[in-house]
């Protein structure tokens, strides 16, 4: 068993990551004497400043690193929009943004002024456009209509791009070619430039101003106005002879109480079409922790739409080192040897170094790198954020799967000392082969998770035991079969108790799983597919994984993880997750 469980009172932090905090508020150096990447120089206003000091003041810099990892949120508001050129008072407003994969769903009901009511869900999604009936409408067992709206793409991504945290994505992206993923700003530049790419600052009245263009609408130009503490006050954004405006105000932790991450939005926002109010909004509350957002576009809009362009390519802005291939590959009776001790990075593990992040100007008075550290895991754990990707549930688990992750901290079953399972234990972290069997030894997965569990998998392509299949387990029934040089990995009859992966990724009794282990050299290639058709709208494929050989000889004497302890589950004090 593992780690002794802390269910989170205030700053409980993440304990097991072995990433402890360093001291005061607003330090320059995290314990250990590790720098922060970029600092503005006092009273800068080159491009390099303005931007990072816009996305630092905003929230949107998390890890000690500081880097963007604001990609998914959800907001509700009330007030008022236009509809067919009236005014219609709102009943509901809830706006689904993933900055990630251009896509924002609205869904909103109002009331006109004779007394009618309106309701619409507005989407889109890369280039593609749509109205549905009920949310996911057309997306796997879904009823319901998806209308193609191709005449809204423009609008919409604007909407999504001229955003609080959206224009400052935006305004980065501009200045490469390149449409990083999860970049620290200063980093991105050097000092003393008002103008990088097609992103540039000036100051008018004190204030900077930042010109730069909306990704994926060709023509249209967008110019943010920030305040005096860098946050975003208004942008217009010019396309031909149309002029939209968006004005923002009264930034604050709109998070419900139990989890405040000081990531900060705007309580009111107003959108004006060529100067008549298009939406008047006020903020009632926000998840800005990254919880899960995707919008699948249905084939009847694909069809109807037939859009060719592509959207930006993403780059992780931490990149892995390159894979090594000269060294030769260890073989046993015909096939690549996978003995031996293996480490590999989390997912995570591309966004985190140690130390907590130093406070941002905004934050409170008695805010402390530790806090820190506890808000922003959140974001940056597995599964919220970078290349793992997500899978795509069916419509009717999406509300599901956030309202597990917002209470990761209650429903996951890593806090009640239940083993991670297969596939959120990862790769194993030893491997014996011999020439009928192989065994996996475990120890920790998910960024620290894992108990030392491990699987005895027979290689000799028999197939699965009927009767065996009938006991669930939490790493399953799994066989085995050599692909060429590739072990594949079959696994069924798994407990549906544990998670894919922070998050509230869930699965079902009848989830499927099949593991993929190439030996080059020094490394082994890890890639996993999950198949649930009951929960899922497609198999999950994730990205391969690079396993790196581990050259130290006591590697494999896996130690005890010690005691977990389960407490407080019916008394939890907040919703800051793990």
């Amino acid at each position: 068993m593992s780690i002794r469980r802390i269910v989170w009172i205030r700053a409980a932090a993440v304990v097991w990551l072995g990433v402890m905090g360093a001291g005061a508020a607003r330090a320059q150096r995290a314990r250990g004497g590790a720098t922060e990447p970029y600092t503005p120089k006092a009273d800068a206003k080159d491009l390099r400043a303005v931007l990072f000091n816009w996305e630092r003041n905003m929230g949107m810099l998390k890890g000690h690193d500081e880097r963007d990892m604001v990609a998914m949120l959800e907001y509700t508001g009330t007030g008022r929009i236009e509809v067919d050129g009236q005014p219609c008072t709102l009943t509901k407003y809830r706006a689904s943004t993933n900055y990630q994969s251009f896509s924002q769903r609205i869904q909103y009901a109002c009331t006109r002024p004779n007394g009618q009511t309106y309701s619409n869900i507005e989407v889109v999604s890369g280039f593609y456009a749509w109205n549905e009936d009920t949310p996911g409408a057309e997306i796997g067992p879904t009823k319901g209509k998806a209308t193609p709206m191709p005449a809204a793409v423009e609008d919409r991504l604007i909407r999504l791009w001229a955003s609080p945290q959206g224009a400052a994505k935006a305004a980065v992206a501009g200045t490469s070619e390149t449409f990083w993923l999860g970049a620290n700003p200063g980093t991105l530049m050097g000092d003393g430039l008002a103008r990088v790419g097609q992103t540039s600052v000036e100051w008018i009245s004190g204030k900077p101003v930042v010109t730069f263009p909306i990704p994926g609408v060709p023509g249209a130009t967008a110019s943010a106005n920030l305040d005096a503490k860098y946050m975003t006050e208004s942008v217009t954004v010019k396309m031909g002879s149309a002029t939209t405006e968006f004005t923002y105000g009264d930034y604050r932790d709109w998070n419900n109480p139990l989890n405040k991450i000081f990531v900060f939005y705007a309580g009111t926002m107003t959108e004006r079409r060529n100067g008549a109010i298009i939406r008047d909004l006020t903020t009632a509350q926000t998840e800005t922790g990254n919880v899960y957002v995707v919008a699948p576009v249905p084939a009847s809009v694909k069809a109807a739409m037939q859009v060719t362009a592509q959207l930006p390519h993403e780059v992780i802005a931490k990149q892995e080192a390159a894979i090594d291939k000269s060294a030769p590959t260890p073989r046993m009776g015909g096939h690549p040897d996978l003995t031996g001790n293996w480490s590999y990075t989390d997912w995570i593990g591309n966004y985190m170094t140690g130390g907590g992040r130093r406070c941002a100007p905004t934050e409170a008075s008695d805010c402390t790198r530790q806090d820190n550290q506890t808000y922003d895991f959140e974001l940056y754990s597995p599964s919220r954020f970078g290349n793992m990707g997500r899978p795509v549930y069916q419509p009717q688990f999406w509300d599901k799967v956030q309202e597990l992750d917002m209470w990761t901290n209650k429903y996951d079953p890593v806090m009640t000392c239940q083993p991670l399972g297969v596939p959120r234990e990862g790769p194993p972290r030893r491997i014996i082969q011999n020439d009928k069997d192989v065994v996996f030894f475990y120890q920790g997965g998910d960024a620290g998770g894992g108990y030392g569990e491990y699987r005895i998998i027979p290689t000799d392509n028999r197939a699965h035991d009927p009767k065996r299949a009938l006991e669930a387990t939490y790493l399953g029934q799994a066989v085995g079969r050599w692909e060429g040089d590739t072990l594949v990995v079959d696994s069924v009859s798994f407990v549906d108790s544990t998670w894919l992966g922070r998050g509230g990724l869930f699965h079902s009794a009848d989830m499927h799983v099949v593991e993929k282990f190439t030996r080059q050299g020094d490394v082994i290639l890890y890639d996993v597919t999950v198949e649930d058709p009951d929960v899922f709208v497609e198999p999950w494929v994730l990205p391969t994984r690079i396993v790196r050989r581990n050259p130290n000889p006591d590697a494999g004497l896996l130690a005890e993880r010690g005691d977990c302890e389960v407490y407080e589950t019916n008394d939890i004090a907040s919703q800051i997750r793990h």
